[in-house]
């Protein structure tokens, strides 16, 4: 029996209506998740070499992995980003690579307006003082009227930019591409980092994006409050900037991506009240689940079908 295996937890959420779709068309489901820490490559290769369409996360699927996959036919990338697919390999395997973009932004910029708001207004490091007895009302800061810098103005961007529109913000960015926006201001990289109060990093992760993000980017940056990434962790020179906050030469950083996952922070950082630390879940909401499942399930109904 040809089978379809989901390496993504997050299709467990409906995993009803995908075993009922495979068993429809004659297919076999299994879902096969990493443990905590993610596939390894050889874990990723026993995983998926059965499969005749795997749906997966943000695992590698190297050259390697796909060359042991002989019976694959289609990858379904869980969420937008296909910058861990070899899609080389994958194309000359004849093997169709897909994903489901300009669904997840509004979730995650549902969650940096969060990390904003509980960064400037100090609501975690407050909670955590009030757990201590200590009754602390020290002054946080307003996002009124803020200068919001973007590094890629994409779906996140874009979804972001609407829902500060009640804080009156000036929004500027600077892109890959020159594309001009009626609702932001474009900016050369230079102007970026010298004019952000909040700089959020929002750009794929390409070789020209990979570490971009370090000491000297921001050398600059005289005016910046918060530092955001939510994009992906390799973005960042992580060390470098970690040390910027501890060296208070940044003041504020929120990472929810990391260079590596799960991360290796000690308690220096961990405790660090200037830092906001959270678990690549900018998109973890059962909405957005059941919206991007459903978006796979319908392209799955095309491919059973064809």
């Amino acid at each position: 029996m040809k089978k379809i295996i989901s390496t993504c937890e997050r299709t467990s959420t409906n995993k009803d209506a995908f075993e009922s779709l495979s068993k429809k068309f004659g297919f076999e489901y299994i879902e096969v998740f990493p443990t905590n820490q993610g596939f390894q490559a050889k874990e990723m290769k026993e995983a998926i070499k059965d499969s005749s369409i795997c749906i997966v996360g943000d695992d590698s699927i190297d050259s390697d992995v796909i060359n042991a996959a002989t019976k694959l036919k289609h990858i379904i990338k869980w969420g937008s980003g296909t910058d861990q697919i070899d899609i080389a390999a994958a194309k000359s395997k004849g093997i169709e690579v897909t994903n489901t973009p300009n669904i997840l932004g509004k979730y995650v910029a549902e969650f940096v307006i969060g990390l904003i708001i509980n960064s400037l207004r100090k609501i975690t490091s407050n909670n955590e003082k009030m757990k201590e007895k200590i009754w602390d009302k020290s002054f946080g800061a307003s996002l009124y009227k803020k200068v919001i810098g973007f590094y890629g103005y994409g779906d996140i961007a874009k979804n972001l930019t609407k829902l500060l529109e009640p804080f009156d913000c000036k929004i500027i960015y600077s892109d890959l591409e020159d594309l001009k926006y009626n609702n932001a201001e474009y900016k050369d990289i230079r102007s970026l980092i010298s004019e952000s109060e909040i700089l959020i990093i929002s750009a794929p992760l390409t070789e020209k994006t990979r570490g971009v993000v370090n000491a000297n980017f921001l050398k600059e940056a005289t005016k910046l409050d918060l530092l955001i990434n939510i994009s992906r962790g390799e973005l960042l020179i992580e060390k470098e900037i970690l040390e910027m906050v501890t060296n208070k030469e940044l003041n504020m950083l929120c990472l929810d991506v990391y260079e590596e996952e799960p991360p290796k922070l000690n308690n220096q950082l961990l405790n660090n009240e200037r830092i906001l630390f959270t678990s690549h879940n900018a998109s973890n909401t059962i909405d957005a689940n059941n919206e991007v499942n459903k978006v796979i399930l319908n392209k799955l109904n095309k491919i059973l079908g064809e």
